[in-house]
């Protein structure tokens, strides 16, 4: 994307090409090579490459916006907040007392899982969800864990410091219909992620406080669901990347022409009207632009800290695509050089990131009061018009090599199934259903497959904690299978899965997942594995699965890693 480095009133041409230039070096020793504003290009090689080249692997999906910060970005200044903005923050009710004890008690060096435990008793339904939580698919407990204590034990702070900040944020901010409560889930999934990958930054790093970035990652974006809970109109149209004049401009832009301030302001509002900590509510204000948040002579760590919740937000984008009209902005080089790590996102984003943001995920799907929506944007299949413009953006980098292996070994799992379980609307399964399952692509189909799958892997000795990776990228897949047309669709959805060397994989081939009923005609499987490569990016640079496809797209395997 090409960006206007025009000079303004406050600066020389001499200074805005200096500018451009430094942008442009900057770019290079971020993502290697390129113009001004391009899309980075993945160092890629052959399905299951290791070494370098896996290190440096991102793929950004194709809603990504990658943007360069501009001259007009640069400023301390602060537009007023708009009066209906600040009356409709007011009417938010104060944070719960019980939030800010447990985040005391758990950021507490001497704290221990009884006396946070304690605390949570004392608020019923958190103590609930506690249990709910811990008892759930994903923790793979043999037995039922009915004390708070345990669960906060098992669970750890970090789970616990989310669950507490979830359910309160919900109670003050509440949902006015099915779109606000699926944007919020979609927010609350990227901030788990920046609070889990901004500890492992932390504890990579040494010298910041781990409990004071977790927590800052849960809250740096209550602006923005102060914004959904409050505005969903307004919201809508932020959204709206061609609501502006100029294509070019920032969501934070949007922001401040909607309510008068962006949602960093808006979230620091609220901070100092919920008494949270100052070092914590003035993190939030700033968690976009990190050099601004402290001076020099404050505290090292807490400098450190807002770098770090600035790099995460960064690589939780990168690993989780939550929306459509994302940004990712390119951190300066002085983040880097006062963290002491490498000016490169790609680089960042090693085994550890990849493992937090997907703990982020994991535990978002398996706490989300709607199963069918929970990381709704994780996979989404192209039509023919949006695979179109994605093939418009992706230019030259088509004849670069593929992650995803494309031959037909993507059916041979599924031919290796002689009696496949057909299951019909009025039809009951049979009691031992062998591995390969059919069903009509309805969400009641799905829903039987999903739970098939489950109790198969369950009778195999298969762990909760091995399958829970498969489960959310197949809820994921499978919806997006769904014929919206017919109720008792002619449209089928096989999956087979089998257990090797202790990887599960497992096989969807279905006539809607062919490049043909989804791509523009004429485009060959090259390019229709690049689209797909797009659509799958979340999963690719979550590192979860190696993935094959069949020539014409119709079959696919996902192959634990």
């Amino acid at each position: 994307m090409a960006v206007d480095m025009t000079s303004t009133d406050s600066m020389n041409e001499t200074e805005s090409a200096g500018f451009a230039q430094w942008f442009q070096a900057l770019l290079r020793r971020l993502f290697g090579g390129g113009e001004t504003g391009s899309a980075p290009q993945a160092e890629t090689g052959a399905t299951g490459d290791k070494g370098q080249a896996d290190d440096n692997f991102v793929i950004a999906p194709g809603g990504y916006r990658i943007r360069v910060p501009q001259v007009s970005d640069l400023t301390h200044s602060v537009d007023e907040v708009l009066p209906d903005v600040r009356e409709g923050l007011n009417l938010l009710p104060p944070l719960p007392m019980v939030v800010l004890e447990l985040l005391k008690e758990i950021q507490n060096p001497s704290s221990t899982a009884a006396s946070v435990a304690e605390i949570a008793a004392n608020d019923p339904s958190l103590a609930a969800s506690l249990l709910r939580t811990v008892n759930g698919a994903a923790s793979g407990l043999s037995r039922k864990v009915t004390s708070v204590a345990e669960a906060v034990s098992y669970l750890g702070f970090g789970v616990v410091r989310s669950l507490v900040v979830q359910l309160r944020l919900e109670q003050v901010m509440p949902l006015r219909d099915a779109a606000t409560a699926i944007e919020t889930e979609d927010l609350w999934v990227h901030s788990l992620a920046v609070s889990y990958i901004a500890d492992a930054l932390a504890e990579r790093l040494g010298d910041v406080d781990r409990g004071f970035v977790a927590t800052l990652g849960l809250l740096h974006d209550i602006g923005r669901l102060a914004i959904v809970a409050q505005f969903p109109d307004r919201a809508a149209t932020v959204r709206n990347v061609g609501a502006s004049n100029d294509p070019n401009q920032s969501r934070l832009d949007r922001e401040r022409r909607a309510f008068g301030a962006d949602h960093a302001v808006l979230g620091a509002t609220l901070g100092l009207r919920w008494k949270l900590p100052a070092d914590l509510t003035q993190a939030i204000r700033w968690h976009h632009e990190p050099e601004k948040a402290f001076e020099s002579h404050d505290p090292l760590s807490l400098r450190k800290a807002v770098c770090v919740i600035h790099l995460a937000d960064q690589l939780a984008k990168y690993c989780f695509a939550y929306a459509d009209d994302m940004e990712i902005q390119t951190p300066a080089q002085s983040v880097f050089d006062l963290l002491g790590l490498p000016a490169s996102i790609p680089r960042l984003l090693d085994a550890k990131i990849r493992a937090a943001a997907g703990k982020a995920i994991l535990l978002a799907d398996e706490t989300s009061k709607r199963p069918s929506t929970a990381v709704r944007p994780f996979l989404k299949l192209n039509s023919k018009q949006s695979a179109a413009a994605v093939i418009e953006r992706l230019g030259a980098s088509t004849d670069a090599p593929a992650r995803i292996s494309i031959g037909e070994r993507g059916t041979t799992l599924l031919a290796e199934h002689e009696n496949p379980c057909r299951f019909g609307h009025g039809i009951r399964p049979p009691a031992q259903e062998p591995p390969h399952l059919i069903a009509p692509a309805s969400g009641e189909g799905i829903d039987w497959i999903l739970k098939t799958s489950l109790a198969q892997w369950n009778a195999q000795g298969i762990s909760s904690r091995q399958y829970a990776p498969m489960r959310t990228a197949l809820r994921a897949l499978l919806a997006n299978l769904v014929d919206p047309k017919s109720a008792s669709p002619a449209t089928e959805i096989e999956l087979a899965h089998q257990r090797a060397d202790g990887r599960l994989a497992v096989a969807v081939r279905s006539p809607r997942l062919a490049f043909a009923n989804r791509l523009p005609d004429g485009v060959g499987s090259d390019v229709g594995c690049r689209v797909l490569e797009i659509e799958l990016a979340n999963l690719l640079n979550l590192g979860w699965f190696e993935i094959e496809t069949s020539a014409d797209g119709a079959a696919l395997l996902l192959r634990s890693r």
